[in-house]
């Protein structure tokens, strides 16, 4: 018996505009990130002795010394025997352990804003030994060895009125060095590549930092102009964001329809922190009338960078004002965790037809929600 289902033209019509515009890519990006505790803008920031382990505490100390921002002006660190010298004031407990009391008479004593003390919770800074090879059935689903990591919990006082704005635990691994921090990938030392990382990972509670992600890059293929553009995108991909910008203004100025090159500009101007002409460039890649543009989507992706950007140094609104609504900021307990419950899955109209894979659940649908959906065959 023939099918009575009709014909999906709008998905047949996607189909062939993706043959034509391509699909998408990935390529790193550093963009800016607001402090997690202190309020953005000048600050002079205390750090208390660490506790912990002497050993440990001390590679730390000098690890956040060694990665403490150098380019920002508004920023003014005390570091720990800079604290104990200004403040007058012996840091140290009867057992050899910092004192945050101390530290905070201090501070005052130092005239700072903020006290950020750290505790060294749990390490592991050596590579565990391999394990004897022994063969087999089930050695396949053996559990890999624990890798390097570091455990450090942060407090972040007011100086002023002696007052916790918060705390947080930060555990770094080797596995987030790598994903994260690829700069360091050149020291052969993991322990010492977590100690690093760790201590990035701490400045980023009382001032603005930039941190790694990824942004998609619109990939064309037969497009006038798509070699062009995915050239541009390799250079993207290997982080050198300014041979791959000329690579696309080339191909922009050479085929000025070719909205991949305008959506990839513009993304190339949040990379140097241009926004204006980042929002310039991508009304050249605004064609309303074809379907499935992805231009809104990427006016969102740079106005939330953009947000980020000016919240992080403390900037007034841009002059055209915003595109989009703010988005309601999350209140975060003073412990910074959270408890999210069931997460409700976006409805399956508003699915894109490319996410309709055989039994596999679309993006916002856990397995759960998906397979207890009522099908009719």
């Amino acid at each position: 018996m023939p099918s009575s289902r009709p014909i999906n033209f709008a998905s047949i019509a996607a189909v062939l505009l993706g043959m034509v515009t391509g699909c998408q890519m990935t390529a790193p990006i550093h963009v800016w990130k607001p402090p997690t505790v202190v309020q953005p803008g000048p600050v002079r920031v205390a750090i208390s002795p660490i506790a912990g382990e002497p050993d440990v505490a001390q590679q730390l100390q000098q690890a956040l010394e060694l990665s403490r921002p150098q380019s920002m002006s508004q920023l003014a660190v005390i570091l720990p025997n800079e604290l104990e010298r200004l403040g007058g004031i012996q840091l140290a407990a009867y057992d050899g352990q910092p004192s945050e009391m101390a530290s905070l008479g201090a501070a005052r004593q130092a005239g700072a804003n903020y006290l950020l003390a750290g505790h060294v919770i749990s390490h592991r800074l050596t590579a565990p030994p391999p394990r004897p090879k022994r063969p087999s059935l089930f050695s396949f689903v053996r559990k890999s060895p624990t890798s390097e990591n570091l455990s450090v919990r942060w407090i972040v006082y007011d100086v002023e009125s002696g007052q916790r704005l918060g705390e947080q635990t930060l555990t770094t691994t080797r596995r987030d060095v790598d994903k994260q921090f690829p700069d360091l990938a050149f020291q052969s030392d993991g322990g010492a590549k977590v100690m690093a990382a760790s201590a990035r990972r701490s400045w980023e509670l009382v001032v603005p930092t930039t941190r790694a992600t990824d942004v998609l890059l619109d990939l064309p293929w037969f497009a006038p102009g798509s070699s062009a553009v995915r050239k541009g995108n390799a250079y993207a991909r290997l982080g050198q964001w300014e041979t791959a910008e000329r690579t696309w203004q080339d191909a922009a100025d050479a085929h000025i329809w070719n909205t991949a090159a305008w959506k990839n500009l513009a993304i190339a101007a949040v990379a140097r922190e241009d926004f204006t002409l980042a929002r310039s460039r991508l009304q050249h890649a605004d064609w309303k009338y074809w379907p499935g543009d992805s231009s809104r989507g990427t006016l969102e992706w740079i106005e939330k960078q953009q947000r980020q950007y000016h919240e992080a140094f403390r900037l007034p609104d841009p002059e055209g004002g915003w595109s989009f609504t703010a988005p309601s900021r999350e209140v975060v307990p003073a412990s910074f965790e959270t408890t999210l419950g069931p997460n409700e899955p976006v409805s399956l109209d508003d699915q894109p037809w490319y996410t309709a894979v055989p039994f596999l659940p679309p993006p916002g649908w856990s397995w759960t929600q998906w397979w207890s959906q009522p099908w009719a065959w």
